[in-house]
């Protein structure tokens, strides 16, 4: 539900930051005789270097762009994550629940569900309106259908304690937890 790819990022990340490696390692090389001398058998730096002014504008060109793209890209990325709930105003007043409140509502309704292992709710901002995502992770062999209609009736009684219908995305999941935890089934 956020804007952008998780390993994309990871990957942007990874590669200005080894830009960044190589590129304070030459300064260094050329400043710091230590790293000169550290650099020497592996990479051979010119001692000097005359660069003309023009270059230079051009790579100061070339890093104010670089510096620009980054922060667009930082600041258009992510969006998401909020611990807003729902938010009213009306006049001067304005009255804001947290997620914590819809956490609470949906813990309690799912509690007596016994092929629930556990559950969480995250709220985000989804094209300027708030919607939740609640993730039911399901007891392996457990039955889908009821669990659907337990978060169902959690997601109604939400939205009666709210007074308005929220938005939501229900993930139901199924991994090592619900491997692990104990059926409470007979068998």
């Amino acid at each position: 539900m956020t804007k952008s790819n998780r390993t994309l990022n990871r990957i942007i990340l990874l590669v200005l930051g080894l830009v960044a490696v190589v590129v304070g390692v030459v300064i260094g090389a050329g400043v710091l005789p230590a790293v000169r001398d550290a650099t020497s058998s592996y990479v051979d730096l010119p001692r000097s270097l005359d660069v003309p002014a023009s270059s230079l504008w051009i790579v100061a060109g070339a890093c104010a762009v670089v510096i620009v793209l980054a922060l667009v890209w930082v600041f258009t990325r992510g969006g998401g994550g909020t611990s807003v709930a729902v938010r009213e105003r009306s006049g001067d007043d304005a009255v804001t629940v947290n997620v914590a409140l819809v956490r609470d509502v949906v813990d309690h309704e799912l509690s007596g569900v016994r092929d629930v292992v556990g559950s969480r709710v995250d709220t985000y901002i989804v094209r300027r309106q708030r919607a939740a995502r609640i993730r039911v992770a399901v007891r392996r062999g457990g039955d889908a259908v009821t669990v659907l209609d337990a978060v169902d009736r959690a997601v109604a009684v939400l939205d009666r304690t709210l007074g308005r219908q929220v938005p939501v995305l229900v993930h139901l999941t199924g991994g090592t937890r619900s491997a692990l935890a104990k059926s409470t089934r007979v068998r």
